[in-house]
């Protein structure tokens, strides 16, 4: 039965995706992409963060988040990885037991929810701050061309838009673009940016020469 980091990991190959580019399209670090495609849930977040990690790469990939989230509770379950018990408590010193009480359930409960509060922060700061992700394929940069027509293509978050010289150009449901843009001068120079729903943008230029 294959792992759900398996099932992501064939998908992201078959469509030719790096980890880099879903890193940016994701906002995921790359470090959990590779925990997570590897199964090495010790290096990653408790179980709740996981969840939301595979949903959110599996809606990229177009696949059925449900089924992703099934596959991943069977293989984390307490049968495939058993809780671990530390040492103090299966051998007590001095016959020495540990006792729960209330004010160690509260303390450590309180600390508990300021972890996961703490970690919730920082990923909604990540999520709001960081632009879309943008691959501009062609024109290579310090393009030289006899032609005075140069097509633009490149690939965007699908939920951004996208601008070629501050004009709006349409995308497919893929996020793939591309727009033929006119020369004009001996040194044309291309901006193309793209503005994610937050407003945040990330911005490519292009120089184009055109030999005459």
């Amino acid at each position: 039965m294959r792992t759900v980091g398996q099932v992501l990991k064939e998908e992201r190959e078959k469509k030719f995706y790096t980890l880099d580019e879903i890193e940016k399209a994701t906002k995921i670090r790359r470090e959990i992409l590779e925990a997570l495609e590897a199964g090495q849930y010790s290096r990653l977040p408790p179980p709740t963060f996981v969840q939301g990690f595979i949903k959110n790469y599996g809606k990229f990939l177009k696949l059925d988040p449900e089924k992703l989230l099934a596959i991943f509770r069977r293989e984390f379950s307490e049968k495939v990885h058993p809780p671990r018990i530390l040492d103090s408590f299966s051998n007590p010193v001095n016959n020495k037991r540990f006792r729960l009480t209330p004010a160690k359930a509260l303390g450590s409960l309180v600390v508990g929810l300021v972890i996961i509060f703490t970690f919730y922060l920082w990923f909604e700061y990540r999520f709001l701050t960081a632009g879309p992700f943008l691959e501009v394929k062609e024109p290579a940069d310090q393009l030289s061309t006899d032609s005075p027509i140069v097509l633009v293509i490149g690939r965007i978050d699908p939920e951004a838009k996208v601008s070629i010289n501050n004009q709006e150009i349409g995308v497919d449901l893929a996020g793939n673009f591309s727009q033929e843009i006119k020369l004009s001068d001996n040194v044309n120079s291309i901006e193309i940016s793209a503005v994610s729903k937050t407003g945040n943008s990330t911005k490519v230029t292009r120089t184009v020469f055109l030999k005459r």
